[in-house]
């Protein structure tokens, strides 16, 4: 049985490690723990986190990760840009190429905490199962646990954002569960992004149906 709870400190290490499984070869992957660790500190430490984790047998399985109203969180995150820079520093020095794409998100985080506040929307930023635990509704669960956990803080909608090209599985999932692309865009030249978006009226007539 999988049980979804609250995520605390004690949890950044082995969210850190289902991330790495779940986002292999994606830029924070490879900006290396202490950045990812530092990021997951961040979201947990946001005034208003929604930040899940499953877990099954005492393990974790699976998280969750967001926050409600998204430009005062990037606000934050940019407050802390210094120590996630270092943090990430020895993979950037070891990776070049990787400069471009982070100085993009980098662009795009500073964009959107300069935006005009939303308090009345949540974003769902990261959500990951552990390779042994895929397929098993895990992901279902998360995403459905952190829907209520918004409407219950007040929003009224809840959006990410996902790759548009080679994904149609986790494009395929977000639909099943009731959300809707309402725009495409360019995270970097080659990287197209569909924006998802779904109103929490509708979280009641979600089905629960299993991950693929």
């Amino acid at each position: 049985m999988t049980l979804i709870r609250a995520a605390c400190p004690d949890d950044l290490n082995a969210v850190v490690r289902v991330h790495q499984q779940a986002f292999e070869g994606f830029l924070m992957t490879l900006l290396g723990p202490r950045f990812l660790r530092g990021y997951y500190k961040c979201v947990l430490e946001y005034p208003q986190p929604i930040f899940l984790i499953a877990e099954r047998e005492g393990q974790v399985i699976g998280f969750a990760a967001g926050f409600v109203n998204p430009p005062r969180f990037y606000a934050q995150l940019r407050q802390r840009k210094i120590p996630l820079a270092l943090a990430a520093a020895s993979h950037l020095v070891w990776r070049p190429h990787l400069w471009r794409r982070t100085l993009s998100s980098l662009r795009r985080a500073e964009t959107l905490s300069s935006s005009e506040g939303e308090p009345a929307l949540a974003e769902l930023a990261s959500i990951g199962v552990s390779t042994t635990a895929q397929g098993a509704g895990a992901g279902t669960q998360l995403v459905q646990a952190f829907l209520q956990q918004a409407q219950q803080y007040g929003a009224q909608e809840v959006v990410l954002t996902t790759d548009a090209h080679n994904n149609d599985a986790v494009n395929a999932f977000y639909q099943r569960l009731g959300f809707t692309c309402m725009r495409q865009f360019y995270h970097t030249p080659e990287r197209l992004m569909n924006e998802y978006r779904i109103r929490l009226e509708q979280v009641e007539s979600l089905h629960q149906e299993p991950t693929r």
